[in-house]
């Protein structure tokens, strides 16, 4: 006898039979999602011992490391391998932004470039109070930062030393606060405070370097920490707002954001704009423990919380990354939740002393510094 059967059994044999191909095929694309098939490579993340210590000044240098042990400014890579280094003695500091790196100590300047070659190492005769390095020029200031016989000055150089431009007067009885360059390095921003006010009051100033002041704008009482260039806008971030100007000193008023409460930790620039990390300012203090984060770009303000307390946060590319004693946790601005992986250095981690612009975060573990490669 021929067996037979019922077309509604041979239907719902082949529903099972297509829901079980579906379902191999959700796993296999589940599978090839998390290995990065669809992402692009996913980077496994290591971590490589540096020579230096935490108790150096450390700072990052695009792809590479700046460190200063005392007498000595070293470069070294993300592999820890030394690319270059130059003495400069005790009790000097040095900032580096783009490709140059500035040095001062009383009253001698330098000048480096990127491959640590000195384009200008001389005594300028005046008390360097800082100095900061830009694209294309460097801003100096010197003299006396508290008196009332003497003023600070700003004096713009470029990289080979020659002197390009002073302003003296805007500073009369203001402490300098701090100074930058931005559009390209071509324009240069410095707050300053009134010393001998009623009430403490910052001044930003913005000038177009060997040219003219472009702006000045009243900050009021509120003490301005950072400012930071993007989209065409001064972003400029106090203990209570964050505020916005044009080149002129112009606000945007339609810009101003309420972060009292919050520290600005990390920035960076993003589709033409300002990607803004923030802290609870409590949490910031003399020991770091981070359990939350604020993200401020274009119109979005987001909240995260943290899976741990953490000893630093930082952002690359569009990703936040947060570092607690033992974990690297990372979330993308749109993200719900954190994802973590584990960090492979020897004991616990202590601080975060930031990104280089390859994705490698310098994390330190009591006095020991690593260079850890983020996901």
């Amino acid at each position: 006898m021929q067996g037979f059967t019922m077309p509604g059994a041979r239907r719902k044999r082949r529903s099972w039979i297509i829901l079980a191909v579906v379902a191999l095929a959700l796993a296999a694309a589940v599978v090839l999602y998390f290995q990065g098939a669809f992402r692009g490579v996913v980077r496994r993340v290591s971590a490589t011992r540096l020579r230096c210590v935490s108790t150096q000044d450390i700072k990052p240098f695009g792809s590479d490391i700046l460190y200063y042990d005392g007498d000595t400014l070293f470069c070294i890579n993300s592999a820890g391998v030394e690319k270059w280094n130059y003495r400069v003695g005790s009790g000097a500091s040095y900032d580096a932004q783009g490709s140059d790196v500035v040095i001062w100590r009383g009253t001698q300047l330098s000048i480096l470039n990127r491959n640590g070659r000195s384009t200008y190492d001389n005594n300028i005769g005046d008390e360097i109070q800082f100095a900061r390095a830009g694209e294309k020029y460097i801003a100096v200031v010197h003299g006396s930062a508290v008196s009332g016989e003497e003023n600070s000055t700003v004096t713009f150089y470029n990289t080979s030393g020659e002197d390009l431009d002073s302003e003296t007067s805007a500073y009369q009885d203001m402490l300098i606060l701090d100074a930058g360059f931005f559009s390209n390095g071509d324009y240069a921003w410095t707050t300053a405070m009134d010393l001998y006010g009623t009430v403490p009051s910052t001044t930003l100033n913005t000038y177009q370097v060997n040219s003219m002041n472009t702006g000045t704008a009243d900050l009021g009482e509120t003490l301005t920490y950072k400012v930071i260039y993007a989209g065409g806008q001064l972003n400029v971030i106090g203990t209570r707002q964050l505020r916005k100007y044009d080149y002129h000193g112009t606000q945007d008023t339609s810009g101003t954001v309420l972060v009292y409460g919050w520290k600005l930790i990390d920035d960076a620039t993003v589709d033409n704009k300002a990607m803004l990390l923030f802290a609870p300012t409590r949490q910031t203090n003399d020991v770091i423990s981070i359990t939350e984060l604020r993200c401020l770009f274009g119109k979005a303000d987001k909240r995260l919380t943290l899976p741990d307390e953490c000893v630093g946060a930082g952002l690359f590319g569009r990703n936040i990354y947060a570092f607690s004693s033992g974990f690297l946790y990372k979330a993308d601005i749109n993200a719900t939740r954190f994802s973590a992986v584990s960090m492979p250095i020897s004991g616990e981690a202590t601080g975060y002393l930031g990104m280089l612009d390859n994705g490698t975060a310098l994390i330190a573990a009591g006095l020991d510094v690593y260079a850890v490669t983020v996901p």
